[in-house]
């Protein structure tokens, strides 16, 4: 029997936790320990999952095959040039870093000690996503809208790095083109960052996306809209679910047209779950990850670009 995975993580706040106890619950990783500043909190949660409690992620160094950061993102380049120096394999929370350069450093890092580096855009693995992927044909229109009440964390960064930035990813990966122009507006409601923001994402192939988040709603909202030639795919990533709308046009009166609508049959599933097995996954067997390092990059960059289109007004 292979040897199990040995893991550590740094940062165990909110999200931090999840990966602890995802991670301690795969039969084949060994959560050796946990780094956090707030001492209390980090013995509180390695006395409940049986691992060791640290102050200081380089603490880890040494004992561990690899590393899940969910740190602040302004201090993700910080934390992780600690583990890729020496090799460590790192799942990284999204964003990759707080500013393209510095993901940018963080992934040529990454090659040049032969460290794999998979970033927690852990929408790619909602199971609505990965079921549409191969019906997803040359589509015309994209819109996703992501909106959230104010969760009283993640104020560090504005909406766009907190939210947008998944939709980003997503539309990058299904439009698979260059961006062409980007123009947007945003505004503060709670925190001195951007709380809403709205972008038109153009591409080089004509492709138009809209894409909208508020982390100051009332609800929680999570819908996606690809419109296609004959074809509508309308998604809910909360509860995972695909509805299929097909359209056909008579040749000869342009004006009429018949539709059909359906359910596409999906098994919903924990994306932050299938992320982290994903990356238990490659490191035990090979491959490469599902969002790389050169992904995040490019979502960056556009999140920067709306960012300054923001700024301008």
């Amino acid at each position: 029997m292979a040897p199990k995975l040995r893991v550590g993580i740094a940062g165990v706040g909110f999200i931090g936790k999840l990966h602890a106890e995802h991670f301690a619950a795969n039969e084949h990783v060994e959560l050796v320990g946990i780094a956090d500043v707030d001492l209390e909190r980090s013995r509180f949660i390695a006395d409940l999952l049986g691992c060791y409690s640290y102050t200081e992620p380089a603490e880890l160094l040494g004992k561990i095959d690899a590393v899940s950061i969910a740190v602040p993102t302004v201090m993700h380049r910080e934390v992780a040039e600690i583990f890729l120096r020496e090799g460590v394999h790192m799942l990284m929370e999204k964003p990759l870093a707080a500013s393209v350069a510095d993901a940018e450093a963080l992934v040529e890092l990454a090659h040049q000690n032969s460290a794999k580096l998979l970033v927690g855009h852990q929408e790619r693995f909602n199971s609505a996503i990965m079921e549409i992927a191969h019906r997803i044909d040359r589509p015309a229109f994209i819109e996703a809208n992501r909106h959230g009440k104010f969760a009283g964390r993640g104020g560090d960064v504005d909406v766009i790095t907190d939210l947008m930035i998944h939709d980003i990813d997503l539309v990058l990966a299904m439009i698979n083109a260059p961006v062409k122009s980007v123009s947007a507006l945003g505004s503060s409601v709670i925190t001195s960052h951007v709380d809403i923001a709205n972008a038109r994402i153009e591409f080089e192939n004509d492709v138009v996306a809209n894409v909208t988040a508020s982390r100051v709603a009332n609800d929680r909202l999570r819908n996606f809209k690809i419109y296609m030639r004959q074809q509508l795919l309308e998604l809910d990533l909360l509860d995972q679910s695909i509805l299929l709308t097909n359209r056909s046009y008579d040749q000869k009166d342009r004006y009429s047209h018949n539709t059909s609508t359906q359910q596409i049959d999906t098994i919903p599933t924990l994306t932050l779950k299938n992320e982290i097995d994903h990356f238990v996954e490659i490191l035990r067997n090979g491959g490469e990850p599902f969002v790389s390092g050169e992904d995040a990059v490019l979502a960056l960059r556009v999140a920067q670009m709306v960012r300054e289109q923001i700024g301008q007004h």
